[in-house]
């Protein structure tokens, strides 16, 4: 049965790592109290192919996922990998001076 994936934080933090590791960028994490940040150091080259590359689809990352012993569910990831492309031009101003591109995941 299909969930939000925001009520599983360990699951985002999996994908975004993932992500990082397609685009050939860094990644780490940080907690803060309850919350988590995950940080791509190449902040450009991910929003570049978050808004253009087709391997950012739900089906390319439940299969990535699954791969790693990540249980998805392909209808979890739709509104998220969504949203990530329809905010995309808008997080170019979110880029840090170090060019990285932080993703704050809070707990639900």
């Amino acid at each position: 049965m299909p969930t939000c994936l925001a009520s599983e934080p360990e699951k985002l933090i999996v994908l975004l790592h993932d992500f990082a590791a397609r685009i050939g960028t860094a990644s780490d994490e940080h907690a803060y109290g309850d919350n988590q940040a995950v940080r791509l150091e190449n902040g450009r080259k991910a929003l570049d192919y978050i808004k253009a590359d087709e391997g950012f689809s739900a089906a390319s990352f439940k299969d990535s996922m699954e791969g790693q012993g990540t249980a998805v569910h392909q209808d979890d990831l739709i509104p998220l990998i969504d949203n990530m492309r329809s905010l995309s031009k808008e997080r170019r101003s979110s880029v840090g001076k170090h060019e990285e591109l932080l993703f704050y995941i809070d707990a639900c």
